[in-house]
Protein backbone atom coordinates (compact mmCIF):
# COMPACT_ATOMS: atom_id res chain seq x y z
CA UNK A 1 0.00 0.00 0.00
CA UNK A 2 2.57 2.49 1.03
CA UNK A 3 5.14 1.53 -2.17
CA UNK A 4 1.79 2.11 -4.59
CA UNK A 5 1.88 6.02 -2.41
CA UNK A 6 5.12 7.06 -2.91
CA UNK A 7 4.98 5.75 -6.74
CA UNK A 8 1.92 7.31 -7.27
CA UNK A 9 2.61 11.16 -5.50
CA UNK A 10 6.20 10.49 -7.46
CA UNK A 11 4.20 9.88 -10.52
CA UNK A 12 2.29 13.25 -10.01
CA UNK A 13 5.39 15.25 -9.02
CA UNK A 14 6.56 14.54 -12.56
CA UNK A 15 4.00 15.62 -14.46
CA UNK A 16 3.49 18.81 -12.23
CA UNK A 17 8.00 19.25 -12.59
CA UNK A 18 6.88 18.72 -16.09
CA UNK A 19 4.66 21.32 -16.46
CA UNK A 20 6.66 23.60 -14.52
CA UNK A 21 9.83 23.32 -17.35
CA UNK A 22 6.65 24.15 -19.83
CA UNK A 23 5.71 27.06 -18.58
CA UNK A 24 9.09 28.31 -17.95
CA UNK A 25 10.07 27.90 -21.65
CA UNK A 26 6.37 28.65 -23.26
CA UNK A 27 5.15 32.19 -20.95
CA UNK A 28 7.61 34.46 -22.39
CA UNK A 29 6.94 32.96 -25.72
CA UNK A 30 2.92 33.26 -25.47
CA UNK A 31 3.30 36.87 -23.43
CA UNK A 32 5.28 37.84 -27.17
CA UNK A 33 3.17 36.26 -29.81
CA UNK A 34 -0.26 36.60 -27.80
CA UNK A 35 0.11 40.26 -26.94
CA UNK A 36 -0.90 41.80 -23.40
CA UNK A 37 -4.89 41.63 -24.98
CA UNK A 38 -5.06 38.23 -26.14
CA UNK A 39 -2.72 36.89 -23.28
CA UNK A 40 -4.94 38.37 -21.08
CA UNK A 41 -8.28 37.15 -22.63
CA UNK A 42 -6.63 33.29 -22.84
CA UNK A 43 -6.25 33.63 -18.86
CA UNK A 44 -9.75 35.23 -18.34
CA UNK A 45 -11.28 32.06 -20.99
CA UNK A 46 -9.35 29.41 -18.94
CA UNK A 47 -10.78 30.93 -15.80
CA UNK A 48 -14.37 30.95 -17.10
CA UNK A 49 -13.79 27.23 -18.67
CA UNK A 50 -12.95 26.40 -14.87
CA UNK A 51 -16.16 27.96 -13.69
CA UNK A 52 -18.04 25.51 -16.37
CA UNK A 53 -15.70 22.54 -15.13
CA UNK A 54 -17.50 22.94 -11.53
CA UNK A 55 -21.03 21.92 -13.89
CA UNK A 56 -20.00 18.18 -12.89
CA UNK A 57 -21.63 19.27 -9.71
CA UNK A 58 -19.13 17.39 -7.55
CA UNK A 59 -19.13 14.16 -9.75
CA UNK A 60 -14.71 13.97 -9.98
CA UNK A 61 -14.18 13.61 -6.46
CA UNK A 62 -17.41 11.48 -5.89
CA UNK A 63 -16.24 8.97 -8.67
CA UNK A 64 -12.76 8.92 -7.40
CA UNK A 65 -14.05 7.86 -3.56
CA UNK A 66 -16.60 5.17 -4.59
CA UNK A 67 -14.67 3.86 -6.97
CA UNK A 68 -11.66 2.97 -3.97
CA UNK A 69 -14.52 2.02 -2.42
CA UNK A 70 -16.15 -0.61 -4.54
CA UNK A 71 -13.10 -1.94 -5.70
CA UNK A 72 -11.55 -2.20 -2.08
CA UNK A 73 -15.53 -4.06 -1.29
CA UNK A 74 -14.52 -6.20 -4.98
CA UNK A 75 -17.84 -5.18 -6.13
CA UNK A 76 -17.08 -5.28 -9.71
CA UNK A 77 -21.49 -4.58 -10.11
CA UNK A 78 -21.18 -1.93 -8.61
CA UNK A 79 -17.93 -0.25 -9.91
CA UNK A 80 -19.79 -0.33 -13.13
CA UNK A 81 -22.60 1.39 -12.49
CA UNK A 82 -20.90 4.43 -11.45
CA UNK A 83 -18.88 4.48 -14.05
CA UNK A 84 -21.35 4.48 -16.79
CA UNK A 85 -23.66 6.80 -14.83
CA UNK A 86 -21.01 9.26 -14.22
CA UNK A 87 -20.18 9.09 -17.83
CA UNK A 88 -23.72 9.32 -19.07
CA UNK A 89 -24.38 12.31 -16.97
CA UNK A 90 -21.18 13.95 -17.64
CA UNK A 91 -21.21 13.62 -21.22
CA UNK A 92 -24.76 15.54 -21.18
CA UNK A 93 -22.60 18.42 -19.67
CA UNK A 94 -20.18 18.16 -22.17
CA UNK A 95 -22.77 18.55 -24.84
CA UNK A 96 -24.47 21.10 -24.01
CA UNK A 97 -21.60 23.61 -23.15
CA UNK A 98 -20.32 22.41 -26.35
CA UNK A 99 -23.64 23.78 -27.87
CA UNK A 100 -23.44 27.30 -25.92
CA UNK A 101 -19.73 27.88 -27.79
CA UNK A 102 -21.01 27.58 -30.81
CA UNK A 103 -24.27 29.38 -30.52
CA UNK A 104 -21.74 32.36 -29.51
CA UNK A 105 -19.22 31.56 -32.07
CA UNK A 106 -22.18 32.17 -34.58
CA UNK A 107 -24.34 34.90 -33.29
CA UNK A 108 -21.77 37.21 -30.91
CA UNK A 109 -17.78 36.61 -31.64
CA UNK A 110 -16.96 40.13 -30.89
CA UNK A 111 -17.83 39.59 -27.04
CA UNK A 112 -14.10 38.45 -26.87
CA UNK A 113 -12.81 40.86 -30.27
CA UNK A 114 -10.83 44.05 -29.23
CA UNK A 115 -12.96 47.09 -30.76
CA UNK A 116 -11.78 46.96 -34.58
CA UNK A 117 -10.76 43.60 -34.87
CA UNK A 118 -12.19 40.90 -36.68
CA UNK A 119 -13.80 38.63 -35.50
CA UNK A 120 -13.23 35.43 -37.42
CA UNK A 121 -10.04 34.54 -34.96
CA UNK A 122 -12.63 34.45 -32.02
CA UNK A 123 -15.44 32.66 -33.47
CA UNK A 124 -12.78 29.50 -34.44
CA UNK A 125 -11.52 29.76 -30.98
CA UNK A 126 -14.63 29.55 -29.16
CA UNK A 127 -15.77 26.78 -31.80
CA UNK A 128 -12.48 24.54 -31.07
CA UNK A 129 -13.26 25.50 -26.94
CA UNK A 130 -16.40 24.13 -27.34
CA UNK A 131 -14.78 20.74 -28.65
CA UNK A 132 -12.73 20.51 -25.93
CA UNK A 133 -15.27 20.44 -23.46
CA UNK A 134 -17.28 18.12 -25.46
CA UNK A 135 -14.44 15.73 -24.40
CA UNK A 136 -13.09 16.63 -21.16
CA UNK A 137 -16.59 16.04 -19.32
CA UNK A 138 -16.61 12.28 -19.76
CA UNK A 139 -13.08 12.20 -19.95
CA UNK A 140 -13.20 13.69 -16.46
CA UNK A 141 -15.12 10.78 -14.95
CA UNK A 142 -12.09 8.39 -16.75
CA UNK A 143 -9.15 9.98 -15.26
CA UNK A 144 -11.02 10.35 -11.65
CA UNK A 145 -11.31 6.29 -12.61
CA UNK A 146 -8.08 5.87 -12.55
CA UNK A 147 -7.20 7.99 -9.74
CA UNK A 148 -9.69 5.91 -7.38
CA UNK A 149 -7.87 2.14 -8.72
CA UNK A 150 -4.90 4.31 -7.56
CA UNK A 151 -3.35 4.08 -11.26
CA UNK A 152 -2.17 7.94 -11.21
CA UNK A 153 0.63 6.75 -13.39
CA UNK A 154 -0.82 5.73 -15.82
CA UNK A 155 -2.71 8.44 -16.56
CA UNK A 156 0.55 10.77 -15.87
CA UNK A 157 3.01 9.19 -17.96
CA UNK A 158 0.04 9.75 -20.78
CA UNK A 159 -0.11 13.76 -19.77
CA UNK A 160 4.12 13.92 -19.65
CA UNK A 161 3.87 12.94 -23.48
CA UNK A 162 0.86 14.65 -24.12
CA UNK A 163 2.37 17.99 -22.89
CA UNK A 164 5.20 17.98 -24.26
CA UNK A 165 4.19 17.06 -27.91
CA UNK A 166 1.88 19.98 -27.44
CA UNK A 167 4.55 22.42 -26.36
CA UNK A 168 6.53 21.52 -29.16
CA UNK A 169 4.41 21.77 -31.51
CA UNK A 170 3.01 25.41 -30.44
CA UNK A 171 6.87 26.36 -30.07
CA UNK A 172 7.56 25.49 -33.69
CA UNK A 173 4.58 27.25 -35.17
CA UNK A 174 3.10 29.62 -33.40
CA UNK A 175 3.58 33.47 -34.67
CA UNK A 176 2.10 36.81 -33.94
CA UNK A 177 -0.81 35.95 -36.40
CA UNK A 178 -2.29 32.32 -35.18
CA UNK A 179 -0.96 32.01 -32.09
CA UNK A 180 -4.28 32.59 -30.22
CA UNK A 181 -6.10 29.73 -32.26
CA UNK A 182 -2.90 27.63 -32.71
CA UNK A 183 -3.09 27.45 -29.07
CA UNK A 184 -6.83 26.78 -29.01
CA UNK A 185 -6.64 23.70 -31.14
CA UNK A 186 -3.70 22.35 -29.95
CA UNK A 187 -4.67 22.14 -26.22
CA UNK A 188 -7.83 20.65 -27.50
CA UNK A 189 -6.31 18.04 -29.82
CA UNK A 190 -3.95 16.65 -26.71
CA UNK A 191 -6.90 16.61 -24.17
CA UNK A 192 -9.10 14.92 -25.77
CA UNK A 193 -6.68 12.47 -27.30
CA UNK A 194 -5.92 12.28 -23.30
CA UNK A 195 -9.24 11.33 -22.40
CA UNK A 196 -9.89 8.67 -24.94
CA UNK A 197 -6.62 6.97 -24.18
CA UNK A 198 -7.73 7.19 -20.25
CA UNK A 199 -11.26 5.43 -21.57
CA UNK A 200 -9.13 2.81 -23.73
CA UNK A 201 -6.86 1.98 -20.48
CA UNK A 202 -9.76 1.31 -18.08
CA UNK A 203 -11.92 -1.06 -21.15
CA UNK A 204 -8.61 -3.58 -20.67
CA UNK A 205 -8.79 -6.77 -18.93
CA UNK A 206 -6.04 -5.66 -16.50
CA UNK A 207 -7.63 -2.47 -15.21
CA UNK A 208 -11.02 -4.36 -15.16
CA UNK A 209 -12.31 -3.73 -18.58
CA UNK A 210 -14.79 -0.78 -17.59
CA UNK A 211 -16.83 -0.50 -20.21
CA UNK A 212 -19.63 2.01 -20.04
CA UNK A 213 -22.78 0.60 -21.01
CA UNK A 214 -26.56 1.15 -20.79
CA UNK A 215 -27.19 -1.73 -18.81
CA UNK A 216 -24.73 -0.86 -16.24
CA UNK A 217 -26.35 2.51 -16.28
CA UNK A 218 -28.20 3.20 -12.13
CA UNK A 219 -30.34 6.68 -11.48
CA UNK A 220 -30.17 5.52 -8.46
CA UNK A 221 -26.45 5.56 -8.35
CA UNK A 222 -26.45 8.58 -10.05
CA UNK A 223 -28.40 10.01 -7.13
CA UNK A 224 -25.89 9.01 -4.93
CA UNK A 225 -22.94 10.38 -6.87
CA UNK A 226 -24.59 13.34 -6.66
CA UNK A 227 -26.25 13.80 -3.15
CA UNK A 228 -22.12 13.16 -2.15
CA UNK A 229 -21.05 15.19 -4.61
CA UNK A 230 -22.88 17.90 -3.81
CA UNK A 231 -20.63 19.07 -0.81
CA UNK A 232 -17.57 18.75 -3.54
CA UNK A 233 -19.68 21.07 -5.78
CA UNK A 234 -19.82 23.78 -3.40
CA UNK A 235 -16.64 23.25 -1.92
CA UNK A 236 -15.30 23.21 -5.95
CA UNK A 237 -17.52 26.54 -6.48
CA UNK A 238 -15.89 28.45 -4.15
CA UNK A 239 -12.30 27.23 -4.33
CA UNK A 240 -12.70 28.38 -8.03
CA UNK A 241 -13.99 32.10 -6.83
CA UNK A 242 -11.05 32.31 -4.84
CA UNK A 243 -8.41 31.03 -7.02
CA UNK A 244 -10.05 32.26 -10.42
CA UNK A 245 -12.00 35.14 -9.60
CA UNK A 246 -8.71 37.83 -9.27
CA UNK A 247 -8.01 38.00 -13.39
CA UNK A 248 -11.60 38.75 -14.26
CA UNK A 249 -12.04 41.17 -11.98
CA UNK A 250 -8.75 42.77 -12.79
CA UNK A 251 -9.98 42.16 -16.41
CA UNK A 252 -13.15 43.65 -15.92
CA UNK A 253 -12.17 46.78 -14.50
CA UNK A 254 -8.67 47.20 -15.19
CA UNK A 255 -9.20 46.03 -18.82
CA UNK A 256 -7.52 42.23 -20.47
CA UNK A 257 -4.30 44.38 -21.06
CA UNK A 258 -3.52 44.14 -17.06
CA UNK A 259 -4.41 40.52 -16.27
CA UNK A 260 -0.67 39.56 -17.31
CA UNK A 261 0.73 41.38 -14.36
CA UNK A 262 -1.41 39.67 -11.87
CA UNK A 263 -1.85 36.05 -13.90
CA UNK A 264 2.10 35.66 -14.71
CA UNK A 265 3.00 35.96 -11.02
CA UNK A 266 -0.26 34.03 -9.53
CA UNK A 267 0.64 31.39 -12.18
CA UNK A 268 4.01 31.16 -10.64
CA UNK A 269 2.47 30.82 -7.03
CA UNK A 270 -0.14 28.82 -7.87
CA UNK A 271 2.72 25.88 -8.57
CA UNK A 272 3.15 25.96 -5.00
CA UNK A 273 -0.53 24.90 -4.63
CA UNK A 274 -0.20 22.96 -7.01
CA UNK A 275 2.53 21.05 -5.63
CA UNK A 276 0.55 20.84 -1.98
CA UNK A 277 -2.31 19.06 -4.33
CA UNK A 278 -0.04 16.94 -6.49
CA UNK A 279 1.44 15.94 -3.16
CA UNK A 280 -1.75 15.01 -1.29
CA UNK A 281 -3.41 14.15 -4.22
CA UNK A 282 -3.12 10.13 -4.18
CA UNK A 283 -4.21 9.83 -0.30
CA UNK A 284 -7.77 10.41 -1.03
CA UNK A 285 -8.07 7.11 -2.05
CA UNK A 286 -6.24 5.70 0.51
CA UNK A 287 -7.70 7.69 3.56
CA UNK A 288 -11.20 6.30 1.55
CA UNK A 289 -10.04 2.26 1.72
CA UNK A 290 -8.39 3.00 5.11
CA UNK A 291 -11.72 4.01 6.29
CA UNK A 292 -13.70 1.22 4.69
CA UNK A 293 -11.41 -1.08 6.55
CA UNK A 294 -12.39 0.16 9.90
CA UNK A 295 -8.07 1.24 9.97
CA UNK A 296 -8.40 4.64 12.80
CA UNK A 297 -5.41 4.26 14.04
CA UNK A 298 -3.29 3.83 10.79
CA UNK A 299 -5.14 6.97 9.01
CA UNK A 300 -4.06 9.27 12.00
CA UNK A 301 -0.09 8.03 11.84
CA UNK A 302 -0.45 8.47 8.09
CA UNK A 303 -1.92 11.59 8.34
CA UNK A 304 0.61 12.93 10.84
CA UNK A 305 3.24 12.01 9.61
CA UNK A 306 2.72 12.94 6.03
CA UNK A 307 1.47 16.37 6.92
CA UNK A 308 4.62 17.19 8.45
CA UNK A 309 6.83 15.86 5.63
CA UNK A 310 4.37 18.05 3.07
CA UNK A 311 4.83 21.13 5.07
CA UNK A 312 8.88 21.04 5.76
CA UNK A 313 8.65 20.83 1.94
CA UNK A 314 6.10 23.11 0.95
CA UNK A 315 7.37 25.89 3.95
CA UNK A 316 10.86 26.78 2.88
CA UNK A 317 9.96 26.52 -0.79
CA UNK A 318 7.31 29.69 -0.31
CA UNK A 319 10.15 31.39 1.90
CA UNK A 320 12.71 30.96 -1.45
CA UNK A 321 9.79 32.46 -3.96
CA UNK A 322 9.34 35.45 -1.22
CA UNK A 323 13.04 35.70 -1.67
CA UNK A 324 13.64 35.34 -5.64
CA UNK A 325 9.92 35.83 -7.36
CA UNK A 326 10.14 39.50 -8.14
CA UNK A 327 14.23 39.11 -9.46
CA UNK A 328 13.01 36.17 -11.44
CA UNK A 329 9.80 37.77 -13.13
CA UNK A 330 12.48 40.44 -13.97
CA UNK A 331 14.53 38.44 -15.67
CA UNK A 332 12.24 36.08 -17.25
CA UNK A 333 9.52 38.62 -18.81
CA UNK A 334 10.84 42.07 -18.26
CA UNK A 335 11.45 44.99 -15.53
CA UNK A 336 7.96 46.12 -15.62
CA UNK A 337 6.79 42.73 -14.24
CA UNK A 338 9.27 42.41 -11.71
CA UNK A 339 8.49 45.78 -10.01
CA UNK A 340 4.90 45.21 -10.79
CA UNK A 341 4.99 41.94 -8.60
CA UNK A 342 6.20 42.33 -5.11
CA UNK A 343 3.69 42.75 -2.59
CA UNK A 344 1.61 40.67 -5.35
CA UNK A 345 4.32 37.73 -4.37
CA UNK A 346 3.47 38.12 -0.88
CA UNK A 347 -0.22 37.89 -0.56
CA UNK A 348 -0.67 35.60 -3.18
CA UNK A 349 2.10 33.20 -1.38
CA UNK A 350 0.75 33.77 2.25
CA UNK A 351 -2.66 33.09 0.68
CA UNK A 352 -1.74 29.48 -0.68
CA UNK A 353 0.76 28.11 1.77
CA UNK A 354 -1.81 29.24 5.24
CA UNK A 355 -4.06 25.99 3.52
CA UNK A 356 -1.03 24.12 3.48
CA UNK A 357 -0.03 24.00 6.77
CA UNK A 358 -2.82 21.27 6.81
CA UNK A 359 -2.60 19.85 3.77
CA UNK A 360 -4.53 16.57 3.37
CA UNK A 361 -7.69 18.36 5.41
CA UNK A 362 -9.80 17.96 2.02
CA UNK A 363 -8.66 14.83 1.18
CA UNK A 364 -9.15 13.40 4.11
CA UNK A 365 -12.45 14.80 4.97
CA UNK A 366 -13.72 13.50 1.62
CA UNK A 367 -12.64 10.22 2.47
CA UNK A 368 -14.49 9.82 5.65
CA UNK A 369 -17.55 11.79 3.66
CA UNK A 370 -17.33 14.65 6.32
CA UNK A 371 -16.47 17.31 3.79
CA UNK A 372 -19.29 19.39 4.54
CA UNK A 373 -17.91 21.87 6.68
CA UNK A 374 -16.08 22.96 3.58
CA UNK A 375 -19.55 23.46 1.96
CA UNK A 376 -21.04 25.24 4.46
CA UNK A 377 -18.04 27.84 5.12
CA UNK A 378 -15.82 28.25 1.97
CA UNK A 379 -18.66 29.92 0.08
CA UNK A 380 -18.61 31.85 2.88
CA UNK A 381 -14.99 32.79 2.16
CA UNK A 382 -15.24 33.26 -1.31
CA UNK A 383 -18.02 35.83 -1.23
CA UNK A 384 -15.71 37.87 0.96
CA UNK A 385 -12.66 37.48 -1.25
CA UNK A 386 -15.13 38.62 -4.17
CA UNK A 387 -16.59 41.60 -2.14
CA UNK A 388 -13.30 42.62 -1.22
CA UNK A 389 -11.61 42.27 -4.55
CA UNK A 390 -13.95 44.41 -6.52
CA UNK A 391 -13.65 47.27 -3.62
CA UNK A 392 -9.79 47.48 -3.37
CA UNK A 393 -9.07 46.77 -7.45
CA UNK A 394 -10.09 50.32 -7.40
CA UNK A 395 -8.11 51.59 -4.75
CA UNK A 396 -5.20 49.23 -4.74
CA UNK A 397 -5.10 47.85 -8.79
CA UNK A 398 -3.74 44.15 -8.58
CA UNK A 399 -2.05 44.45 -5.15
CA UNK A 400 -5.72 44.91 -3.43
CA UNK A 401 -6.82 41.87 -5.35
CA UNK A 402 -4.09 39.65 -4.10
CA UNK A 403 -4.53 41.02 -0.30
CA UNK A 404 -8.67 40.24 -0.25
CA UNK A 405 -8.03 36.75 -1.06
CA UNK A 406 -5.59 36.35 2.07
CA UNK A 407 -7.94 37.93 4.35
CA UNK A 408 -10.54 35.17 4.65
CA UNK A 409 -7.95 32.58 4.36
CA UNK A 410 -6.54 33.53 7.74
CA UNK A 411 -10.00 33.32 9.55
CA UNK A 412 -10.99 29.72 7.70
CA UNK A 413 -7.80 27.64 7.87
CA UNK A 414 -7.94 27.11 11.76
CA UNK A 415 -11.86 26.10 11.38
CA UNK A 416 -10.52 23.29 9.20
CA UNK A 417 -7.65 22.24 11.30
CA UNK A 418 -10.14 21.90 14.28
CA UNK A 419 -12.85 19.76 12.19
CA UNK A 420 -9.61 17.73 10.82
CA UNK A 421 -8.16 17.10 14.26
CA UNK A 422 -11.73 16.10 15.84
CA UNK A 423 -12.40 13.14 12.99
CA UNK A 424 -8.26 12.58 13.96
CA UNK A 425 -9.18 11.88 17.58
CA UNK A 426 -6.43 14.34 18.62
CA UNK A 427 -5.89 18.17 19.52
CA UNK A 428 -4.77 20.80 18.03
CA UNK A 429 -2.23 21.90 19.94
CA UNK A 430 -1.34 18.28 19.30
CA UNK A 431 -1.05 18.42 15.22
CA UNK A 432 1.15 21.83 15.78
CA UNK A 433 3.33 19.77 18.15
CA UNK A 434 3.98 17.09 15.61
CA UNK A 435 4.09 18.95 11.90
CA UNK A 436 4.47 22.27 12.31
CA UNK A 437 6.93 23.30 14.88
CA UNK A 438 9.56 20.63 14.21
CA UNK A 439 10.04 22.52 10.32
CA UNK A 440 9.97 26.05 11.55
CA UNK A 441 13.82 26.42 12.15
CA UNK A 442 14.71 24.19 8.47
CA UNK A 443 12.73 26.70 7.28
CA UNK A 444 14.24 29.72 8.59
CA UNK A 445 17.65 28.68 7.62
CA UNK A 446 16.73 28.45 4.27
CA UNK A 447 15.21 31.98 4.33
CA UNK A 448 17.89 33.36 6.02
CA UNK A 449 20.16 32.12 3.96
CA UNK A 450 18.74 33.16 0.68
CA UNK A 451 18.44 36.84 2.23
CA UNK A 452 22.26 36.71 2.12
CA UNK A 453 22.83 35.86 -1.22
CA UNK A 454 20.07 38.14 -2.20
CA UNK A 455 22.41 40.52 -0.62
CA UNK A 456 25.66 39.82 -1.68
CA UNK A 457 24.76 39.16 -5.20
CA UNK A 458 21.89 40.85 -5.98
CA UNK A 459 20.41 38.13 -7.77
CA UNK A 460 20.40 39.90 -11.77
CA UNK A 461 21.31 36.59 -13.71
CA UNK A 462 19.81 32.96 -13.93
CA UNK A 463 22.63 31.60 -12.11
CA UNK A 464 22.57 34.09 -9.09
CA UNK A 465 18.84 32.42 -8.79
CA UNK A 466 20.23 29.14 -8.92
CA UNK A 467 22.93 29.35 -6.50
CA UNK A 468 20.20 31.24 -3.99
CA UNK A 469 17.64 27.98 -4.90
CA UNK A 470 20.94 25.62 -4.13
CA UNK A 471 22.36 27.34 -1.27
CA UNK A 472 19.38 27.64 0.62
CA UNK A 473 18.53 24.06 -0.56
CA UNK A 474 22.21 22.61 1.15
CA UNK A 475 21.14 24.23 3.93
CA UNK A 476 17.34 23.28 4.67
CA UNK A 477 18.48 19.56 3.81
CA UNK A 478 20.64 18.54 7.08
CA UNK A 479 18.11 20.81 9.44
CA UNK A 480 15.07 19.05 8.09
CA UNK A 481 16.69 15.46 8.70
CA UNK A 482 17.86 16.23 11.56
CA UNK A 483 15.67 18.69 13.50
CA UNK A 484 12.55 18.13 11.86
CA UNK A 485 12.34 14.57 11.95
CA UNK A 486 12.78 11.71 14.49
CA UNK A 487 15.11 8.75 14.39
CA UNK A 488 12.05 6.69 13.24
CA UNK A 489 10.92 8.90 10.63
CA UNK A 490 15.09 8.51 9.06
CA UNK A 491 14.64 4.88 9.41
CA UNK A 492 11.89 4.52 7.51
CA UNK A 493 12.71 6.84 4.88
CA UNK A 494 16.26 5.07 4.63
CA UNK A 495 14.24 1.88 4.15
CA UNK A 496 12.30 2.90 1.74
CA UNK A 497 15.05 4.22 -0.28
CA UNK A 498 16.90 1.53 -0.10
CA UNK A 499 14.29 -0.60 -1.23
CA UNK A 500 13.60 1.96 -4.74
CA UNK A 501 17.64 1.31 -4.91
CA UNK A 502 16.90 -2.63 -5.09
CA UNK A 503 13.90 -2.32 -7.08
CA UNK A 504 11.98 -3.71 -4.49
Amino acid sequence: MIKTLVVNTGSNVSVMLVKLVITFVMTPILVRNLGNYDYGLWEMVGAIVGYAGMLDLGIRPAVSRYAAKFHAEQDRDRMLEVYSSSMAFMFCVGAVLMLVCAAFAFTAPEILAPEGASTDIYALFLLILGVQLLFSFPGFVAESYLEGLQKYYLKNNITIINSIIGSVIVFQLINDSNALWLLAAVNAAGLSIKYCLFGTMLAQKKNGRLIPSRRSFSLFQLRDLLSFGGKSFVQGVATRVDNATDALVIGFVLGPAMVPFYSVPANLVNYLRTLGWTLSHAFMPLFSRLDAMAEFDRTREIYLTASKFVVGLLLPISAGILVVGSPFLTLWIGPEYGEKSQWVFFYLVAFCILPLLNPFASRYLTAINQHGIFARLMPIGAAANLILSLILVHTHGIEGVAFASLIPTIVLVPVYLKCVCRNLGISMLDYVRRCLLPVLIPTASLGVTAVVIRMVTSLDSYGDIVLTAVGGGLVWLPCFWFMALSPQDRASFLKLFRSKLAGG
